[in-house]
């Protein structure tokens, strides 16, 4: 995901060139991972650039502040221009964005609370696994790393310092030449991959979990959930074991990154057919019609990023985001 194409970030509360966008050696965030963020996704439309699922982005980015004591200093309202203006300014159609707030400098001690600092940051493409992945399939592995439970720390929020564990299993899985990692939980069932959650689908019936799995919940997830249902497709939330890997007819990965991506084996094993499954095709084409408003039926997931005549300053279109 390369940053060399966007010159603007919106840090601490102004658009600034990316390369002024500085915080100093001391942030307590660069000593103990006190931060949070989100991944969210523009997409092109035939009304310009919208934004997926910003609502509930900021929502699960204020509750991961929360659960560490940072305090966002700006509100729902203003990240959202914030949001508006950096796409503008750089001129993205599409993009990848990622807000950030973290400890900053202050004093460097364990139960330090220093000020916060907030970042948004945008660049125009993004691709979990490159290539062909989205059609083809990618080649899993079960991680030896498991995913920490809440008796460790809080699954539910998307921190900084939390990611060494998703990093630890990417980066171990690729070395043995496999695509990604699914992790156990401390139970030893499926708790997600190590950025994306995961769906099986067995018997025409798709299954996933949620945060009691210690899985972090996804709105891609939630999305595809609601587009399933919709569908008319049974939907079933609860406990995936690692035998259910044996009979499922299906296997694929949802997050803002991967949007959803096949599983077509792990550990060397098939699964179904050994490609991109029948139902997965089907959601990942509607996934498509979803995010770039071409489904009235989840038009209120959209926020189009609009510009008022003259130049005048960015806003997004928030009329089109009510739940």
């Amino acid at each position: 995901m390369p940053f060399t194409r966007a010159a603007w970030i919106w840090f601490n509360g102004r658009l600034v060139p990316a390369a002024e966008a500085n915080t100093h050696v001391a942030a307590h965030a660069l000593h103990y991972g006190t931060g949070v963020f989100e991944g969210i996704r523009c997409y092109s439309t035939d009304r310009g650039p919208a934004v997926f699922r910003l609502p509930e982005h900021w929502d699960r980015f204020f509750a991961s502040a929360a659960v560490y004591g940072l305090e966002i200093p700006y509100t729902r309202e203003q990240l959202t221009t914030a949001t508006a203006q950096l796409i503008l300014r750089n001129g993205f159609s599409y993009c990848y964005i990622r807000p950030l707030c973290f400890a900053g400098a202050g004093l460097l001690g364990i139960r330090s609370q220093n000020p916060s600092e907030t970042a948004i940051l945008a660049w125009p493409q993004v691709a979990h696994v490159g290539g062909e992945a989205a059609e083809k399939g990618i080649r899993a592995t079960i991680s030896r790393w498991r995913k920490f439970d809440a008796s460790i720390m809080p699954p539910t929020a998307k921190a900084s310092g939390q990611y060494l564990n998703s990093l630890l299993a990417e980066r171990d899985a690729s070395a043995r030449g496999f695509d990604e990692a699914l992790l156990l939980n401390a139970q030893g069932d499926l708790a997600e991959a190590a950025v994306a959650n995961i769906f099986l689908v067995q018997g025409g019936r798709l299954r996933t979990n949620d945060t009691s799995a210690s899985a972090l919940g996804g709105i891609t997830q939630a999305s595809i959930v609601a587009i399933a249902q919709a569908e008319g497709l049974a939907v079933e939330i609860g406990r995936l074991r690692l035998a259910d890997l044996e009979t499922a007819d299906e296997v694929f990965l949802t997050g803002t990154a991967s949007e959803i991506l096949p599983v077509r084996e792990v550990d060397g094993r098939a699964i179904g057919a050994g490609g991109r499954g029948p139902i997965t095709t089907r959601l990942q084409r509607l996934f498509a019609q979803a995010v770039r408003g071409q489904d009235p039926r989840f038009a209120h997931w959209l926020s189009y990023v609009q510009s008022e005549p003259g130049g005048a300053k960015p806003e997004m279109n928030l009329a089109e985001t009510a739940r």
